[in-house]
């Protein structure tokens, strides 16, 4: 029973009480009501402040599950880095795929993510922010129509290709383009032909 009322306590907006503050920044008294802490403020000093204080918010289940774990993670596995349980996070990534029903082994992915985030040092704010610009990537990118039990890749845009320069049946710049051979005036000019060829069919986009 208590507990529920500390739970409703802490859900409610209103503030638990009202803190009136000396004009040296330090709490004079805490009073239940507003209008009690106007009526000190008012008759010691109207420039003394008031500030409302609330009851902290219970940690979720889930928030002490997540707390439980990386006391037990560290004192069983040590000061590691992040790497290991990723490495193994893909091990049971792949076991959930052929038991996806069991809720055991999403459990043991939540409990790996959590770790690895912790040991990397990234904040769950860092992770928000990165999940709100990499899904407005995802939002601009092209994706094939969907196919069960497949990985979803999205449709990478093909390179441009770069063009080369048009090249003239020069000796040394046939030379150097093809070192190992010693062409003669004709085999340059076919040498030259076929790489001018070539430039106008990417030009073209392979169009004849």
């Amino acid at each position: 029973m208590c507990e529920l009322q500390e739970r409703r306590k802490a859900d409610s907006a209103e503030p638990a009480g009202y803190h009136v503050i000396k004009e040296c920044g330090k709490v004079g008294c805490s009073v239940t009501t507003l209008e009690e802490a106007e009526k000190t403020r008012d008759f010691w000093n109207k420039r003394w402040t008031i500030r409302p204080y609330f009851y902290t918010q219970p940690a979720s289940e889930r928030e002490q599950i997540r707390r439980e774990h990386a006391e037990w993670s560290d004192a069983t596995f040590g000061d590691v880095g992040p790497i290991g349980p990723l490495k193994h996070l893909s091990k049971e990534a792949l076991e959930a795929a052929a038991e996806p029903d069991d809720l055991s082994e999403w459990a043991d992915m939540q409990f790996l993510l959590w770790d690895a985030q912790r040991r990397a040092g990234i904040t769950d704010e860092q992770i928000t922010q990165a999940m709100v610009e990499k899904l407005a990537v995802n939002k601009s990118r092209q994706w094939p129509e969907p196919k069960d039990g497949e990985p979803r890749l999205h449709i990478k845009e093909q390179p441009v290709p770069v063009v080369p320069p048009a090249i003239e049946p020069d000796y040394k710049v046939i030379k150097s383009i093809l070192p190992t051979t010693n062409p003669d005036e004709y085999a340059c000019c076919i040498a030259a032909d076929m790489w001018n060829a070539c430039r106008s069919a990417m030009l073209n986009g392979g169009k004849s």
